[in-house]
């Protein structure tokens, strides 16, 4: 039996992904297949200026891959990287509620989940959850989550600003930035915002907070979110994409 691989890249990334064909091409050709979903994979103005927001981005993905999912024959493994990552895990978390019964889901590899759950296996060395908040995948099935503690994206401190910035940013979009707006409005209705620094008057606590967030953009953009295929996963001498080719290839009929 062959299990098919369907893969969601990054938002900038070229289709279908220079990230995860470092996982892919070490899988082994006789037992899994392949396939790259074409989600937009956009947030906002990045990388088209006109593109639509990490939200709708999101939701139309999610509608493609659980298609994907089921019209395919074959046994599916899920693999993303940073906000592929975000997409497989929510359709990864919906499958394993219960939500979508007779769709055959083996694992899910996540690369920089922005969403990624503390309670979700990780290696030891990863602290904090994804900048975008915590989305727990209920053990139906193996989670790989892989996460760089000098990752921002993935290893954000409980009470960083960035949170705050990750809020406010899901829904913008130069197409539709009416729908912008209204996440905005919606969001201080709702007081729907990740709760970051709450004692304004612990100075040190603020000093700490906003130190943590400089280095981790810094660390951003000096490529601590994409050197997963070159940094070695904790522990092990494979790298991280290779230690998550290793899992899959495990995975049996």
């Amino acid at each position: 039996m062959t299990i098919t691989v369907l893969t969601c890249r990054g938002v900038g990334e070229p289709f279908p992904s220079p990230m995860l064909a470092n996982v892919t091409q070490l899988l082994d050709p006789r037992r899994f297949r392949v396939v790259a979903v074409p989600w937009e994979a956009s947030y906002g103005p990045v990388p088209d200026p006109h593109g639509v927001s990490f939200d709708e981005a999101l939701r139309t993905g999610r509608e493609m891959l659980l298609e994907n999912i089921a019209d395919d024959p074959n046994p599916v493994v899920l693999v993303g990287y940073s906000a592929g990552a975000a997409l497989a895990g929510h359709v990864a978390a919906e499958i394993s509620w219960g939500n979508h019964p007779g769709l055959d889901l083996r694992g899910v590899g996540l690369i920089s989940d922005p969403f990624r759950h503390p309670m979700n296996v990780v290696n030891a060395t990863a602290s904090g959850w994804g900048i975008a908040g915590r989305r727990i995948i209920p053990v139906a099935f193996p989670v790989w989550q892989l996460a760089d503690p000098a990752d921002v994206i993935t290893c954000c401190p409980p009470d960083s600003p960035l949170r705050t910035i990750a809020d406010q940013s899901t829904a913008f979009s130069l197409a539709d930035p009416h729908a912008w707006v209204e996440d905005l409005l919606d969001r201080l209705r709702t007081r729907r915002w990740q709760a970051t620094i709450r004692d304004w008057r612990n100075i040190p606590q603020v000093w700490r907070a906003y130190t943590r967030a400089i280095s981790g953009v810094k660390g951003y953009l000096n490529g601590e979110h994409t050197s997963y295929h070159l940094r070695c996963y904790p522990g092990s001498t494979r790298t991280y994409c290779e230690w998550l080719a290793d899992r899959i290839n495990q995975v049996e009929e």
